[in-house]
């Protein structure tokens, strides 16, 4: 399994769509019965969503936080119905227009070409103030 820099075009079009605010092309990854994780999420903050509306509630507050910018560093891997994707975000938070760089970890699995499995391996405390 050899990784590659490119994301696949299903995902590049839905990252496309964060860019432009746009959290319902976002949301057309997901199956109706998917599960969002953030296994890194701190006490006291949502860790696991359940189902495409559950998912589409949390995701409609980001563009409110955060201005989705490019991805570095990309590594893709493959295998099936199986993709794990290493990149290094660059955003900027809404409220001061500061640069911040998320680090990624996602393990997605799909089925029938939706998502229905993401886990979400980001600190959201990287938004934090510094």
């Amino acid at each position: 399994m050899t990784p590659r820099s490119t994301l696949p075009a299903w995902f590049e079009n839905a990252i496309q769509a964060l860019r432009a605010g746009d959290v319902d092309g976002w949301m057309k990854i997901y199956a109706a019965d998917a599960v969002h994780e953030f296994p890194f999420a701190p006490e006291g903050r949502v860790d696991k969503l359940e189902g495409r509306e559950a998912i589409a509630a949390y995701m409609a507050q980001l563009p409110k936080l955060i201005r989705f910018g490019s991805l570095s560093d990309v590594r893709v891997r493959e295998v099936e119905n199986e993709l794990i994707i290493e990149a290094t975000g660059h955003h900027r938070r809404v409220s001061d227009d500061t640069l911040r760089e998320l680090s990624y970890v996602w393990f997605i699995t799909l089925r029938d070409g939706q998502v229905t499995h993401f886990r979400d391996y980001m600190n959201p405390l990287q938004l934090s103030a510094r």
